[in-house]
């Protein structure tokens, strides 16, 4: 199974399911914005079902969003939103047309210093380059009591993930390591902070339901019986509920300017 198709079988459910998670961080990466996006010509790459698009059409911004999945574009779009199909690392528009450009957790499927490199050349100079990742430390205690059931269950890492967490994770998860993949990628003025979100999610089901969501155990989730299903829900309501009062997931915040 490739990664593309895991993420187009996972769209139906991305939006009520992942959204719950992905939206208030795409807010947080467009505050990092180094200036005012209203009225700013913006892309946002690897958009989903829009998390980050939409913040930004609220923000004022016109915007074009883009993804490889096609599925995945369906559930981005509004009457204000431009919907492209295309790969991160093979933008279909010319250089230096967009006044800034974001990427919500995109840049850690990539080699990150091709995939910011492909981000500037589109950006005008003096331009914005956003993105985040998920941050390699202090460890997401929610995500490993997830992964536990769902290992007791009979769920296994997709090769693509695995590649992805050995290969890519390193240095789209390091603050250091990623803001020297910008500069290799002819990025200035980079800036990349480790923050850890306060998501105020209380309700242990919204958090299983984003877990459950996600395009690298949503195919095998999609698969179980509803007995069975039931009860890696509750299994997993009662692993992450003790751990939520303190839930703060770290994510990687990366701004430059083209």
């Amino acid at each position: 199974m490739s990664v593309r198709i895991d993420y187009d079988r996972s769209a139906q459910n991305w939006d009520a399911a992942a959204g719950t998670v992905y939206e208030p961080l795409g807010r947080l990466l467009l505050d990092s914005s180094p200036f005012d996006l209203a009225g700013r010509l913006m892309l946002d790459a690897g958009c989903g079902t829009g998390a980050v698009a939409q913040g930004a059409l609220e923000r004022g911004a016109r915007v074009v969003a883009l993804d490889r999945s096609v599925a995945m574009l369906r559930g981005a779009g509004g009457a204000s939103l431009t919907a492209v199909a295309g790969d991160v690392l093979d933008l279909p528009f010319g250089n230096q047309g967009f006044d800034a450009v974001t990427a919500g957790f995109v840049i850690n499927q990539v080699r990150p210093a091709d995939g910011l490199a492909e981000l500037a050349r589109i950006t005008r100079p003096g331009g914005a380059v956003l993105a985040s990742t998920w941050a390699s430390r202090p460890p997401d205690l929610v995500k490993r009591a997830m992964e536990e059931v769902l290992l007791a269950s009979g769920w296994t890492r997709p090769p693509w993930y695995v590649s992805m967490k050995s290969t890519l994770e390193p240095t789209s998860g390091d603050p250091d390591r990623l803001a020297e993949a910008a500069r290799e990628a002819g990025l200035t003025e980079v800036r990349a902070t480790v923050v850890q979100a306060d998501l105020r999610i209380g309700d242990p089901a919204a958090v299983v339901s984003y877990r459950l969501a996600l395009p690298h155990i949503a195919e095998w989730c999609s698969g179980l019986d509803n007995a069975r299903r039931q009860a890696l829900i509750d299994q997993g309501v009662r692993a992450v509920c003790p751990l939520l009062k303190a839930w703060r997931p770290a994510v990687v915040l990366l701004s430059g300017r083209a």
